[in-house]
């Protein structure tokens, strides 16, 4: 007799879409702009990283504009695949940081969680022998491998899926809890590896 079942949905709320290449071309600009004026945010981050710089200048212009529908996505899917949701959905929200990396040859992020409600990371930038390199290594090491942007919630137990990770592809944008544990591992290539991530503040009427 064969049995009929469902498997149930687990874990944080985390959703994966795409912004379009012209949000990617503008945030490269942006991006190259911070990096020429050296506004360094390395000490505000966990990151093993050299080429780390804050995002700052005239948001409300090109950024929130661009990034409100994901947000709203965002909120409406927690309203809609949670049994337990908001117990008061926000009224509105704030982004209280912005900031772009530039990851190089033998930098990583190390296992960490972000301030603030929500987090997200979009990825510009990620070259082919980030992907071969991964490749070529699986099963040298006992770990997902170079490149991979991994998420981690709770202890590693029998009959638990506590991991998640995936190759990111440009344009990728993950929007999460910023308490949601996650990391990079380093790898050996000579290339840059470039993504944007920032941090949601939620505003509740009181």
């Amino acid at each position: 007799m064969k049995l009929e079942y469902k498997i149930q949905d687990w874990g944080p709320f985390t959703i994966l879409t795409t912004i379009d290449q012209e949000f990617v071309d503008i945030l490269l600009e942006k991006g190259n702009e911070s990096r020429q004026k050296k506004l360094d945010y390395r000490s505000k981050l966990a990151g093993m990283i050299d080429n780390e710089y804050y995002l700052a200048e005239n948001l409300d212009e090109w950024f929130i504009p661009r990034f409100l529908n994901y947000i709203n996505a965002y909120i409406d899917g927690v309203t809609k695949h949670l049994q337990q949701p908001f117990k008061s959905p926000p009224v509105s929200w704030a982004l209280s940081a912005l900031w772009i990396n530039y990851q190089q040859a033998k930098e990583y992020n190390p296992p960490h969680h972000h301030d603030g409600d929500l987090s997200f990371v979009m990825y510009l930038q990620v070259p082919d022998e980030i992907r071969k390199e991964n490749v070529e290594m699986k099963g040298v090491h006992r770990n997902i491998g170079p490149g991979m942007i991994n998420f981690s919630h709770g202890e590693e137990m029998p009959f638990c899926i506590n991991q998640s990770s995936k190759m990111p592809e440009v344009g990728d944008l993950y929007i999460f809890p910023a308490w949601l544990t996650h990391y990079v591992h380093a790898f050996k290539s000579d290339v840059e590896r470039i993504s944007v991530s920032g941090n949601i503040v939620f505003k509740y009427e009181k």
